[in-house]
């Protein structure tokens, strides 16, 4: 199993050294902004699948409690 993961990678980058770093960059930063979307997602709907819809409702308020708190603790 390890030799076809060496295989994979070692395709890759043979398929990378051909492509210009102009269009490699933007295309490795969409890549990983899609795969920070889907694993967030899917982290989500983890959670609510365990916990319930209260858990999410508290994971997307904690932004806004800590802004309240940094704003009480200034005045």
């Amino acid at each position: 199993m390890i030799e076809s993961i060496e295989i994979f990678f070692a395709g890759l980058s043979e398929m990378a050294s051909g492509i210009p770093t102009l269009v490699m960059v933007p295309l490795i930063m969409i890549l990983a902004t899609v795969g920070t979307i889907v694993i967030v997602g899917l982290l989500m709907g983890l959670i609510r699948l365990i916990f319930g819809q209260k858990a999410i409702d508290f994971i997307k308020s904690i932004p806004q409690r800590l802004d309240s708190a940094a704003n009480g603790n200034r005045g």
